[in-house]
């Protein structure tokens, strides 16, 4: 009997020491890719993957569900990352919810549908938005006045408002 509670203390112990997570940190030092860092998320959540935000922390790093989709996207995209166990993890968690800390973990579990309202007749590099969502590889749609009267607003779960200039220098 004592054997079998040993092995099971054993493989208990094992497991929560060998499950991990990518760690993708977002300080400017450790981060080499900040917006491809955020299109790595959003790729997790399509593949039905957990992500935790962990706000204020290494410039609002993210914690993702160990997957070697994952990492191989890391490495094509040239994302900085690392894989940390669980117990690791679990460290860095507790630090954030400490009291005294400004942090907090956001958890992530499903990619938004996204929509850019802006002009469909502008160049690609009139609207910032645009361009960072092209470039971090988000799926998005842009829509404009029409789409909003045909009520297709209620298609996505984020709306991102188009940058106007309002400072006149750019006349």
């Amino acid at each position: 009997m004592r054997k079998i509670i040993t092995v099971l203390i054993f493989v208990i112990v094992s497991n929560s020491i060998w499950a991990s997570f990518i760690y993708v940190p977002m300080s400017y030092d450790n981060q080499k890719n900040h917006l491809k860092a955020y299109g790595i998320v959003y790729f997790g959540l399509e593949l039905g993957l957990k992500s935790k935000w962990l706000l204020n922390y290494d410039g609002g790093a993210f914690l993702i569900e160990n997957n070697k989709v994952i990492e191989n996207e890391c490495n094509i995209r040239g994302v900085t990352y690392q894989v940390i166990s669980d117990a690791k993890a679990q460290i860095i968690l507790e630090q954030i919810s400490s009291p005294s800390s400004n942090q907090d973990a956001v958890i992530l579990e499903k990619a938004p549908k996204i929509a850019v309202y802006s002009p469909k007749d502008k160049m690609p590099w009139d609207d910032a938005v645009t361009m960072v969502l092209t470039y971090a590889e988000i799926p998005f749609k842009v829509i404009y006045d029409k789409e909003v009267l045909d009520d297709q607003l209620i298609l996505y779960e984020w709306v991102h408002l188009h940058h106007e200039d309002f400072t006149g220098q750019y006349g």
